[in-house]
């Protein structure tokens, strides 16, 4: 299986990588020649038509560097998400919110997770991945890790990777489940990997390879093995408390009953009352979107590959 896995991911060739299909938002432009063009269509547009360009101005605007133009996103992502019918925009919308915007509107996690928790009740995979993610660090709600591992759950269903990703991550941590579930954790960190996230084939790998390891020994053994952006998941996620439990190396069924209590002495309340938990959580939802930050970037490229080739037909 190992072997297998191995030839499938290319994992030996660094630059080998298929972008993330869940790399969101869509369609957003890449270049100020199409904003131009977007704007102009957008003073004439109506409908659906009109929707997307609005969507695709506003999420292009938040994603340049000068805050003139990051804050013209707000009223358009408002103007959308209130309406309650454009999930795209609620969420993204949400994700305002949860940041913020330089020197215009200040971050305000509660309010994130208002409109997070709107769009993914209409269905809306990258909203059920947000609002996993606030329940599992307790940024703008109260911290609940199983009702976090639903959301992941639901999101991971949809073809989410970064989702998915998070889902084997809790599995194998007894995060939110009541035992660690190994099998159902790699199942999850395979459809990751098969989706393009690096970060998971690394896990993966390194799980099938050393699956009685404690994270220290995995390090050491690793050295500089893995290459990919993540730099091997488990060097940042150490922790005594499993250090002391990992000394075994065959796990019985008390043995997962105790470390996941011992857990729980730890995470329960992480959000507010753990720094270290906290920041250790901060780091494995960051390892998560990496591959979800450079398919968008991906996606952009493509995008703008395609106009390209549109224009030069056309002329």
């Amino acid at each position: 299986m190992l072997k297998d896995y191995r030839l499938r991911w290319e994992y030996n060739n660094p630059t080998s990588r298929t972008p993330t299909t869940s790399g969101w938002p869509h369609k957003v432009p890449s270049s100020p020649q199409e904003v131009s063009m977007l704007e102009y269509d957008y003073q004439f547009a109506t409908g659906k038509y009109r929707d997307d360009l609005q969507f695709r101005l506003a999420a292009y605007y938040l994603q340049t560097q000068e805050k003139e133009i990051a804050s013209k996103a707000f009223p358009l992502l408002q103007e959308l998400a209130i309406r309650g019918d454009h999930l795209d925009a609620m969420c993204l919308f949400g994700t305002v919110w949860m940041e913020g915007i330089a020197g215009s509107i200040t971050a305000n996690p509660a309010k994130a997770c208002v409109w997070f928790d709107r769009a993914a009740a209409g269905g809306h995979r990258q909203a059920c991945y947000e609002m996993g993610v606030a329940l599992y660090t307790g940024e703008g709600v109260v911290e609940n890790e199983s009702l976090a591992v639903e959301f992941f759950e639901k999101a991971a269903s949809m073809g989410h990777a970064a989702a998915a990703y998070m889902l084997g991550d809790c599995l194998l941590d007894g995060v939110g489940v009541t035992l660690r579930d190994r099998a159902e954790a790699l199942e999850w960190l395979v459809a990751a990997g098969e989706m393009g996230h690096r970060g998971a084939r690394s896990r993966v790998l390194a799980v099938l390879e050393q699956p009685h390891m404690t994270s220290q020994q995995q390090e050491q053994h690793n050295g500089n093995r893995f290459t990919d952006a993540s730099r091997q998941t488990f060097r940042r996620r150490r922790s005594s408390i499993k250090d002391q439990v990992e000394e075994e190396e065959k796990w019985t069924e008390e043995d997962l009953k105790r470390l996941v209590a011992l857990e729980r002495q730890f995470t329960i309340g992480g959000g507010s009352r753990n720094p270290v938990v906290l920041e250790k959580r901060r780091t494995v939802v960051a390892e998560s979107r990496e591959d979800e930050d450079m398919a968008a970037a991906a996606a952009a490229t493509i995008n703008n590959e395609e106009e390209s080739e549109k224009q030069a037909r056309s002329t």
